[in-house]
């Protein structure tokens, strides 16, 4: 799914027009300073820097007060920082797409968590949300609850993004093991075949040397048995 359909019919005008003032605030920030000398261009930056730049750029986008309580798991590769550093019209691109999810207006439910995943190609990025759950500091009926219900669905929240974490997690362990379990048996025919050949060397060596070893003998008048 591409990471600008994420939150689907859910875009709404008036929220993406928020993004574009956010967009054109001044940014006393690291990004605000470079902007400001117009010296270093992101491709003179190192990764790290190029990250803590591009990083200020996307907290700076303009969120949505329904968002405000969600779980915003934002999963950026090397590989695609690596490209935005050098493409400025992908970068933009990413940019514009995280700015349409940000504003989107959830209204009183809201996701529990809503994850994207940024990499070097628009075809390999994603998003989905998952659960729901009611807004309570948006709906306005916070005042209602007792004080301590806040705090239990925030560590509610909080266990189920872990969950989700460990889940992904154990996810990508288990697909090193499958694929150290096939370079090790790959290695394994790897060196049976190689075996094989050695021993098939060996058979031909030991054959020509008798061939050779008869013709030696026949040259010299010697009988074959």
């Amino acid at each position: 799914m591409e990471i600008g359909t994420v939150y689907g019919g859910y875009y709404g005008t008036k929220g993406y027009e928020g993004v574009r003032k956010e967009e054109k605030r001044a940014d006393a920030g690291f990004a605000g300073k470079v902007a400001e000398k117009g010296t270093v261009s992101p491709k003179d930056m190192t990764l790290d820097e190029y990250k803590a730049y591009f990083d200020e750029k996307m907290n700076s986008l303009y969120t949505h007060p329904s968002q405000r309580n969600m779980n915003d798991v934002i999963d950026i590769t090397d590989a695609a920082y690596k490209r935005m550093q050098t493409d400025p019209e992908y970068e933009k691109k990413i940019l514009d797409a995280l700015a349409k999810n940000k504003a989107v207006d959830f209204g009183g439910n809201i996701p529990v968590i809503a994850y994207t995943r940024v990499d070097d190609t628009w075809e390999k990025c994603y998003g989905y949300t998952q659960g729901m759950k009611e807004n309570v500091g948006y709906s306005g009926s916070s005042s209602a609850k007792k004080p301590d219900v806040g705090r239990e669905k925030k560590a509610r929240q909080k266990e189920l993004l872990e969950e989700y974490l460990e889940k992904r997690a154990q996810a990508k362990r288990q697909q090193q093991e499958l694929l150290d379990e096939k370079v090790a048996k790959a290695e394994q025919e790897r060196s049976r075949l190689a075996k094989a050949w050695s021993s098939k060397q060996q058979m031909a060596k030991a054959s020509s040397a008798y061939e050779a070893n008869v013709m030696t003998e026949t040259t010299a008048g010697g009988e074959i048995k």
